[in-house]
């Protein structure tokens, strides 16, 4: 680690000299609702940093439910505030992988706190973008689209519920619907034929029960519903029976997604090898980033894996961030999960809008991800905040 401090010490033009962190608060418009549970607000982390020639980079963590990494927002909250922001004050902002090494390497596991992880990639990525005047999506290798249609998860407690939903988000344009499953799986079966009759062929299906479903149940919905010709049936059951996943894609007609089965690139590896997906759901907020998710990507294709991209609900600095990775990255897929917390949320904490026509999404223009930080509506919605700078 000498040669980073060294590098700080020579005055690199992007030496850190602030690290801003922020637990946020906002509302959902209406209640998240999986197997998982049920939620009413959204608590996300934000990191600003400054370096000292004025660039500023963003950042942010985002989580729904605790994952099996054990993160929530408060411990992100705090490991950003305690040991990794003071770690990068000094520090020259353009060094990125060594600097994710670095932080990486004060765990003895190699993929521990992707979360918090996640934002400190992401605004480092936004701090070199913006000081090199080009966006991140050209940092990473340059944008190949600049739309994107995107898929809109859907709860479906009951029948008119669930149809009178899946209809208003067909009319708003959305093309691919992924419906929230439950561990009562035959109910799952009803609504997804409901939803399938009410909207015919103007949108595509995906079911998601969030591991909560067993081996033999997970076959018996995929056979109920092969007339729907499901995109895919993600994650049915528990993140580490590896050999239920291999089992279920062996013998189902839907292809099958593996979510919470993959954090790392190592977990990618293991899917691979065990043929225990079809496609691998990528999410910047649960792997760590940019890097490690592009990483991800590589070992799907290589290993004949497709690739979707969701998202964890991000606010504005992460709906950015996934935009760029899915321009800079076509093999995640047409569809991307997610385009702008407008979609979920009562409120935002940037200050451009996201552009959202005809459920498709337009990267944001600029420099970095083309976001800035709405200060008055973080004050507004910040739960803790920490200001860091040298000497303190």
């Amino acid at each position: 680690m000498a040669d980073i401090s060294s590098a700080s010490a020579r005055g690199a033009p992007l030496t850190i000299v602030r690290v801003q962190v922020w637990k946020v608060r906002i509302p959902y418009l209406a209640p998240m609702q999986s197997s998982r549970g049920r939620l009413e607000v959204g608590d996300k982390v934000l990191l600003r940093l400054s370096a000292r020639d004025g660039t500023v980079g963003l950042g942010e963590a985002s989580i729904i439910f605790p994952a099996r990494d054990g993160e929530s927002a408060d411990s992100v909250f705090r490991r950003l505030a305690e040991v990794s922001g003071p770690l990068l004050l000094g520090q020259d902002g353009s060094r990125i992988v060594a600097l994710l090494q670095m932080l990486a390497g004060l765990s003895s596991e190699r993929h521990a706190f992707p979360t918090s992880l996640c934002a400190v990639d992401l605004a480092l990525h936004d701090l070199k973008a913006r000081h090199l005047g080009i966006a991140v999506a050209d940092l990473l290798g340059g944008a190949t689209r600049e739309r994107f249609p995107l898929s809109r998860s859907m709860a479906m407690p009951d029948e008119r519920t669930a149809v009178q939903s899946a209809c208003a988000l067909v009319e708003r344009g959305y093309r691919l619907l992924t419906l929230k499953g439950s561990a009562d799986w035959r109910h799952d079966i009803r609504m997804a034929r409901a939803v399938q009759r009410a909207v015919g062929d103007q949108a595509r299906l995906e079911i998601d029960p969030n591991q909560a479903w067993q081996c033999k149940a997970a076959l018996a919905v995929d056979a109920a519903l092969r007339e729907c010709a499901l995109e895919c049936i993600e994650q049915p059951c528990a993140w580490w029976d590896i050999e239920a996943m291999q089992l279920i894609t062996e013998r189902a007609h839907a292809p099958i997604a593996a979510d919470e089965s993959v954090l790392s690139p190592a977990d990618a590896m293991r899917v691979v090898r065990a043929r225990a997906a079809d496609i691998i759901t990528v999410k910047l907020a649960k792997s760590g980033g940019l890097r490690a998710s592009a990483a991800i990507v590589e070992i799907a294709a290589a290993g004949g894996l497709q690739c979707n991209l969701g998202s964890k609900h991000t606010f504005g600095v992460g709906s950015a961030a996934l935009l760029h990775f899915a321009a800079a990255h076509p093999a995640v897929g047409e569809f991307v999960g997610y385009g702008s917390a407008r979609e979920r949320f009562a409120g935002d904490i940037i200050n451009e809008t996201i552009d959202i026509s005809d459920g498709q999404a337009r990267l944001p223009p600029g420099p970095g991800f083309g976001v800035t930080l709405d200060e008055a509506a973080v004050a507004r919605f910040a739960l803790a905040s920490a200001d860091l700078a040298p000497g303190q």
